[in-house]
């Protein structure tokens, strides 16, 4: 706000009548974006959806990774892809022999 307030004390008129020009340009196009996001959500409302249900997890770049070795151990399925720590139900054993 400071800049502003500068360039308003030194501009010119015709300055100042270019700036008012494009704040206006600036405010009309943010009002449009608002009614136009408004619009969408009443939609999304009405079709009973939400953003979430758009977005089909997007945002999550990882990849889900198959499992390499299945183990039993006590009384349960352990499944580990190979990478990370080392379970404890992997500690000690021979992993080829646990190829999934």
């Amino acid at each position: 706000m400071k800049e502003v307030k500068a360039f308003i004390k030194s501009a010119s008129l015709s300055d100042l009548e270019k700036a008012q020009a494009l704040l206006g340009d600036a405010i009309a196009k943010y009002t449009q974006q608002q009614q136009a996001k408004q619009e969408v959500l009443d939609l999304l409302k009405a079709k009973g959806l939400t953003l979430d249900d758009l977005q089909d997890g997007a945002n999550d770049k990882r990849t889900k990774v198959m499992p390499k070795y299945r183990i039993e151990f006590e009384g349960e399925i352990v499944e580990w892809t190979g990478r990370g720590k080392r379970p404890k139900a992997f500690q000690g054993v021979e992993l080829t022999d646990h190829l999934a």
